[in-house]
C-alpha cells in the first residue's frame, strides 16, 4: 500500500486553503500545523476543486479573489458535487468586498473573515466549524464521510432516478483484525478504505459520485451505470491487494492469522477482504431497457 493511503489516519484535521497569496499560505501553515492540522494549498480555483475532491478535507478556506474564476462560482460548484457538498467553506475576504460577502453568505457560506485577519480568531472559527459539523451527526467521526440521514436521503432519491449503480462495500473479517491488532490500527483501516474508495472514483467514476460511511466498516458508493462495473472491479481488486499491508509478512504469506480460542489453542482466521453487494438502476433512457 502507498504511503499516501496509509498516512494521516485523522483526516478530520486536513484543511484545504485556496489562495494564491504566499504570505497567507505561510502564515496559516505556521499557525495550524503545530496544532496537528495539515494545510494543503491550492493557488487556483481549478486546482482547489480538484484537491477538494481528492482529499475530502474537513474544511475549506477560500480567498474571495482567485486568478482563474470567481469565488462564488467555485463555491456553487463545490456545493453541487456530491463528494464536496457537505464540506464547510469559510472565506477570506477583503474589507471592500461588502457586496460579494453578502452574496457568499446568502449562497450558504459557513463563515467569512476579512483580511487582514487575527490568526487566533480565524483558528477559533475553524475549530468551531469542524466541531459543529461533527455534532450535527451528518458525517462519520472516523472518515469524515457523509453518514446517517445524508445516506438515507441519497438512497431514497434513487427511486426517481435512472442510470445509477450502487455499491455496498463492507470488510470481511474486520472484527478479527481489530481484536488482533487493536483499536488504533483498525481505525487506520477505515481511513485507508475511505481514501481508497475516493481514489478509485477519481480514476474511474464521475464528479457527481457519492460516497457514504454507514456504520463501522460499511460504506456505500453511488456512481453511474456506465462506470459501475469498472468501479466495482477496481474497488475489490485494490482493496484485497492493498489491505494486506496491514498484516505482518508471515500472515500475508500464509493467508490467515492465528487467534487464541477458548480451549487454549489457536484458530486460523482469514485475512480481511472486500465484501461487495451491488444494485443497478434502469438506464437513463428507459426506452432502451430490454
Amino acid at each position: 500500500m502507498t504511503d499516501k493511503l496509509r498516512a494521516d489516519p485523522t483526516r478530520t484535521r486536513q484543511i484545504l486553503l485556496i489562495d494564491d497569496d504566499a504570505y497567507t499560505i505561510s502564515t496559516l501553515e505556521l499557525y495550524f500545523e503545530p496544532q496537528g492540522f495539515k494545510i494543503f494549498a491550492a493557488k487556483t480555483g481549478a486546482e482547489g476543486l480538484n484537491e477538494a475532491q481528492v482529499r475530502l478535507p474537513a474544511l475549506i478556506l477560500m480567498s474571495t479573489h482567485l486568478p482563474d474564476k470567481s469565488a462564488l462560482d467555485l463555491f456553487r460548484e463545490l456545493r453541487s458535487r456530491a463528494r464536496t457538498s457537505g464540506i464547510p467553506v469559510m472565506f477570506l475576504a477583503d474589507r471592500g468586498d461588502a457586496k460579494l460577502q453578502n452574496e457568499l453568505l446568502a449562497a450558504g457560506a459557513d463563515d467569512l473573515i476579512t483580511k487582514p485577519f487575527d490568526v487566533e480568531l480565524l483558528g477559533l472559527r475553524v475549530r468551531n466549524a469542524i466541531q459543529r459539523r461533527e455534532r450535527e451527526g451528518l458525517h462519520h467521526p472516523r472518515s469524515g464521510l457523509p453518514t446517517g440521514r445524508v445516506i438515507q436521503e441519497r438512497v431514497r432519491a434513487l427511486a426517481d432516478e435512472y442510470g445509477w449503480y450502487k455499491i455496498d462495500l463492507g470488510i470481511n473479517n474486520f472484527d478479527t483484525f481489530r481484536e488482533q491488532y487493536g483499536f488504533m490500527t483498525s481505525e487506520e483501516v477505515l481511513t485507508f478504505s475511505a481514501k481508497l474508495i475516493n481514489e478509485v472514483l477519481q480514476a474511474s467514476g464521475t464528479p457527481d459520485d457519492f460516497i457514504g460511511h454507514r456504520d463501522d466498516n460499511d460504506f456505500v458508493v453511488i456512481t453511474r451505470l456506465e462506470q459501475g462495473p469498472q468501479v466495482r472491479k477496481l474497488l475489490e481488486q485494490r482493496f484485497n491487494e492493498e489491505v494486506q499491508s496491514f498484516y505482518n509478512f508471515m500472515e500475508r504469506e500464509q493467508g490467515f492469522v492465528e487467534v487464541p480460542d477458548s480451549s487454549g489453542g489457536v484458530t486460523k482466521k482469514p485475512l480481511m477482504t472486500a465484501k461487495i453487494k451491488v444494485q443497478e438502476g434502469e438506464p437513463d433512457d428507459p426506452k432502451s431497457f430490454p
